[in-house]
């Protein structure tokens, strides 16, 4: 598998979220938001406390991808109501379309099955190119909250 920048062969290596990596998945929080939600930064700004709460509280199910010691991607899930819900998955602009993705959401269906839990879902917006990579790995559209985001769902089992 190529993931390195330059095309080089580093594989992804998966492992649990260290409280030093927090400053890193806030500057990929803060870079989504960014990127595909400006007119929402502000907002998010605002409920920061709100996000590292959300990490804190699920800091076990918080995963993080690194590539020759560097992290690359993390993802979190959340159990939602007796449901295993991915919060966030993000992989660092270099290191995209090279699997690392897959790789995390192959773990968070992993994890949410180990767990007990069969019933998953995550919400993401319609212009969002990460829709392909739910869909390939079973999720399918069941509709849109109230915000626009589409959700998507499967189970564990898939």
């Amino acid at each position: 598998m190529n993931v390195g920048p330059t095309g080089g062969d580093s594989k992804p290596v998966l492992r649990p979220a260290r409280v030093t990596d927090l400053p890193a998945i806030y500057r990929g929080e803060l870079g989504y938001i960014r990127q595909w939600e400006p007119q929402h930064e502000h907002a998010w700004q605002m409920a920061a406390e709100q996000n590292l709460l959300q990490w804190v509280e699920n800091f076990e199910r918080l995963i993080v991808a690194c590539v020759e010691d560097q992290l690359v991607g993390y993802s979190l899930w959340s159990d939602e109501q007796g449901e295993a819900e991915l919060c966030t998955l993000h992989v660092s602009q270099a290191y995209r379309r090279r699997g690392i993705g897959q790789v995390l959401v192959d773990a968070y269906v992993a994890e949410a099955r180990q767990a007990g839990f069969t019933a998953l879902s995550l919400h993401v917006r319609s212009d969002n190119p990460a829709r392909r990579l739910y869909e390939r790995a079973g999720f399918a559209e069941v509709g849109a909250n109230a915000h626009g985001y589409l959700r998507y769902e499967r189970q564990a089992a898939v």
